[in-house]
């Protein structure tokens, strides 16, 4: 009787391993699978345009996404191989205070049927919040985010109840980015844990969707370094690279009175390159930084060491990156440098696996030109970003 009870015990305890065995061969597929899903979302984000001008910058008022953006040009966007667009809104245009919900009805279905068509064309969608108030604002993105309690407040509640609309969306399809290139200037420090309580709320909402987080200063690749991610694993983290700005944002004229004055500067940098640059300004001041500029030797090698600092942050912290703005003012950026720094920024972005979205669809950083009325895309741009043209 003991040896038979004894047997029992041996086939109880094999019964139980074997379970054990079995229960960890299903909890490592389940695993594996999530990762798999994780790993194809990011990819469906790998390469991205930007759409401003239709629910950010909108000339007029807002219109459907059609009278703006057409089938051809979401065809065109895809024949070039972009897997996403990135979709600037303006909390503006779609916020109402008086309303308990604090979404105007008319431009959020407006917007919400555009965000439908996007997707229903093959494209998923980085929804953007990218400014607070455009037209009292300027390049103040966050506005009085952070210094005003109440508002700060309001601003949380609003996007509780906007991250409920956006919840009947495939989370495969559509990322959220809470506050694009919020500034915070001399007190970036503010910002994380702002930005913290607001995941926590739309995360309450969107429990399957990938939320962005970023840093201050405009999403600046220094503020991103300083940050201390969230204990969230469907967190991407993003930042823009517009650097260096001099050369970047060369006459542009929102920009600092320094840059929107100057022209014809060139990329790769060199104290030789800056020459002609240099005799085209008056000012003392222009000349010095010029000089710099030309001293720090800008090319290839500068950049990808550059944002190989933030693929080591990520490898570091085990976190996805996500570039989802960088380009080149085109009015006044001399084509060859553009294209050739286009080129450098995205092959080290590809380099370290680091999705990007380039600024901008048309406009002043734009891939296309408007040839009476279609789109035309800039051949040497697309090949610089390494899509496919015929």
């Amino acid at each position: 009787m003991r040896k038979d009870g004894d047997m029992a015990k041996v086939r109880n305890c094999i019964s139980a391993f074997l379970a054990i065995l079995i229960l960890a061969s299903i909890c490592v597929q389940l695993l594996a699978g999530e990762a798999l899903a994780e790993e194809a979302r990011y990819r469906r984000f790998s390469r991205g345009i930007n759409l401003p001008y239709w629910f950010w910058l909108n000339d007029g008022p807002l219109r459907p996404l059609e009278k703006k953006y057409s089938d051809t040009d979401l065809a065109i966007i895809r024949k070039l191989g972009l897997t996403y667009v990135r979709v600037p809104v303006d909390m503006a245009n779609i916020y109402d205070r008086d309303r308990e919900d604090k979404l105007n009805p008319e431009s959020l279905e407006l917007l919400l049927t555009g965000i439908k068509k996007i997707i229903n064309s093959g494209l998923a969608v980085n929804f953007d919040l990218h400014s607070v108030s455009q037209k009292t604002g300027g390049s103040d993105y966050s506005g009085p985010l952070g210094r005003d309690a109440a508002f700060t407040e309001e601003f949380i509640d609003f996007w509780e109840k906007l991250a409920e609309k956006l919840s009947s969306f495939d989370p495969d399809w559509l990322i959220v980015e809470p506050m694009n290139e919020p500034v915070f200037l001399g007190e970036e420090y503010r910002w994380p844990p702002i930005q913290k309580q607001l995941i926590a709320r739309i995360r309450a909402r969107l429990p399957r969707h990938t939320i962005l987080a970023t840093g201050a200063f405009w999403s600046n690749l220094s503020t991103l370094l300083t940050l201390e991610p969230l204990d969230d694993s469907n967190i991407w983290y993003c930042f823009h690279f517009y650097e260096p700005h001099l050369f970047t944002h060369q006459g542009a004229h929102w920009s600092s009175e320094l840059v929107k004055k100057l022209r014809r500067v060139p990329y790769p940098s060199s104290p030789e390159a800056v020459l002609k640059a240099i005799s085209l300004v008056g000012p003392e001041e222009l000349k010095k930084a010029l000089e710099a500029y030309g001293e720090e030797r800008w090319d290839a090698v500068r950049i990808e060491n550059r944002i190989k600092q933030a693929a080591e942050w990520a490898a570091r912290h085990r976190v996805r990156l996500i570039c989802n703005e960088f380009g080149a003012y085109r009015t006044y950026c001399l084509p060859p440098y553009r294209i050739a720094w286009i080129h450098d920024v995205r092959k080290a972005l590809e380099k370290f696996s680091i999705s990007w979205a380039m600024w901008e669809y048309e406009g002043g950083f734009g891939l296309i030109y408007r040839k009476n009325g279609k789109a035309v895309p800039d051949k040497k741009v697309a090949r610089a970003l390494g899509l496919e043209i015929d």
